[in-house]
């Protein structure tokens, strides 16, 4: 699903995850079998594999459906449904975003701050609470996989945090991001608690100026949801 697989109609995504990762090993295999898998070699024939297969299908069908919730939620339910259910992806045109997520992340000082009621520990639950039944788990030993981008280090302090109120201590659903302070509430830090990490990536997307590089856990690890 990270990978962009996800069936924003269905809300489904396993599915073509899975064949997405047979699509893959078919493709080196096949090179494989040829001798031409050596260090370096680019595996074009993922793409036509991927191109030639019910994904595509599927996907191209609903292309346009996320999308159209730019315009709104009303246009964004009839066009939705118009394209579900009546021309099925068949319309001769293709939404296109001209900016990234990150860009329309609003400054502080445009917004209003939201009062969440505390949770109540039967219908809600503190983050750290849930965070638990993810089953989400990382070596201790492992290298962090959330790097800030090098040329970017001044983001968290100077932007993130001054001009956005620290919008990565929000929206993240585990808690990865936090500012510290010092002794006189001044200088904020920011702290990466990789450990809790879910993998959603919304870091690495929403982000002012995307200064987060998600890459993949050295061990392997992540949420299992096995006590959900």
């Amino acid at each position: 699903c990270s990978a962009g697989f996800l069936n924003i109609a269905s809300i489904k995504g396993s599915h073509t995850a899975i064949k997405s990762g047979i699509l893959a090993a078919e493709a080196i295999f096949d090179l494989d079998e040829r001798d031409a898998l050596v260090p370096g070699t680019e595996v074009t024939q993922y793409q036509s594999n991927f191109e030639n297969s019910w994904i595509y299908d599927e996907l191209y069908r609903v292309r346009n459906i996320h999308k159209a919730y730019t315009f709104g939620m009303i246009p964004g339910i009839i066009f939705a449904g118009l394209e579900g259910y009546i021309t099925r992806g068949k319309l001769p045109f293709t939404f296109h975003n001209k900016t990234t997520d990150s860009e329309q992340t609003q400054q502080a000082s445009e917004c209003t701050p939201i009062e969440y009621p505390a949770p109540d520990g039967e219908i809600s639950f503190d983050l750290l609470s849930n965070l638990q039944r993810s089953g989400t788990m990382h070596s201790d030993s492992e290298p962090c996989h959330l790097r800030i981008k090098p040329e970017l280090a001044h983001v968290p302090r100077d932007i993130s945090f001054q001009q956005f109120a620290a919008p990565e201590q929000r929206f993240c659903p585990a808690k990865v991001y936090e500012f510290t302070h010092d002794e006189e509430g001044s200088n904020p830090q920011l702290v990466i608690n990789s450990q809790n990490c879910l993998h959603c990536k919304c870091c690495s997307i929403k982000m002012p100026q995307e200064y987060i590089n998600w890459t993949v856990p050295e061990g392997g690890g992540g949420p299992k949801y096995d006590l959900m």
